[in-house]
């Protein structure tokens, strides 16, 4: 039994003419008759009772024709999902996103789930080179990454915009209260809450680099391993951070807030990752293209 002698069959069921079957294939009669014979030679069965004005369906025939049915939804179902995928309406996208770009991310996520809701969405927070790792591997699609310069993977990347880098603290610990910006020299002997000086974005490296450069070693009190357990030791109130500004707008109701440091102008950009692949499926290039809208 092929797809050809169902077609055929369904074609004779619905039309209850061979005749007429064969018209509305645009193919020959004896060819139909010749696939329906061979196909009840193989089920072993009759399928058609023959009547003076045409063929109708046995017992048996029914039965198949419902399943020829089904098979048929079933098919063209199947198409229209493979059209989808490859237009985007349909699939997977798995994104990596690091703690820092939470707020970005789940945005851009958010409008993206808007204009595609049958997409299923992965998400998996991690460190930056565990999310990598895991691009490289195929098990992620693109990732939510940070860098203090426009490119610095080797992979493409996107920059989503500019994010101040700010100190974090609470109103117990800000070194300059009343004032909108800080004064570098104000944070001389401030306990401080830092990313640990190997950090891969390097925010700590520049303010105490800029400590320096103004007179003093700043007071590091906790060199953190990373981003949330370093919002975790300001929020206690162990002393300052030093991180991109959208961190604490991520936190609504939270007693942390933020302030410039009065002569020091830094930054971060947020950046999407992805691997430079011509054959990226459908749903991967319409998230691709939003984020290009939306910079």
């Amino acid at each position: 039994m092929n797809f050809k002698q169902l077609e055929y069959f369904a074609a004779v069921a619905e039309a209850k003419s061979i005749s007429g079957a064969a018209r509305e294939l645009h193919v020959a009669q004896p060819p139909v008759s010749r696939q329906l014979a061979l196909l009840e030679d193989e089920l072993g069965v009759t399928l058609f009772l023959r009547t003076n004005k045409g063929v109708e369906l046995t017992e048996a025939g029914q039965c198949l024709y419902q399943h020829s049915r089904q098979m048929f939804q079933s098919l063209r179902t199947m198409a229209d999902s493979v059209r989808d995928v490859d237009a985007g309406v349909r699939g997977q996208l798995k994104l990596g996103i690091i703690y820092s770009d939470v707020q970005i991310a789940t945005s851009l996520m958010q409008e993206y789930h808007e204009r595609y809701p049958q997409v299923e969405l992965y998400v998996r927070m991690g460190s930056p080179g565990d999310l990598l790792d895991d691009l490289s591997r195929g098990e992620l699609h693109v990732l939510f990454l940070r860098s203090q310069s426009e490119r610095s993977y080797g992979l493409r990347e996107r920059v989503l915009g500019e994010d101040p880098l700010e100190l974090v603290m609470r109103a117990e610990t800000d070194p300059a209260p009343g004032q909108a910006a800080v004064p570098i020299r104000a944070l001389r002997d401030v306990p401080m809450c830092l990313l640990r000086s190997d950090d891969l974005w390097g925010y700590s490296r520049d303010l105490t680099d800029e400590c320096r450069r103004a007179g003093f070693t700043p007071n590091v009190a906790c060199h953190c391993y990373d981003t949330p357990m370093e919002m975790q030791m300001v929020q206690a109130g162990f002393g300052v951070g030093f991180l991109p500004k959208s961190i604490v707008e991520a936190h609504p109701g939270s007693p942390v807030y933020t302030k410039p440091v009065l002569e020091f102008a830094a930054k971060s950009y947020p950046i999407l990752v992805w691997e430079d692949d011509p054959y990226q499926s459908g749903c991967v290039k319409r998230f691709l293209e939003l984020a290009a809208e939306r910079t």
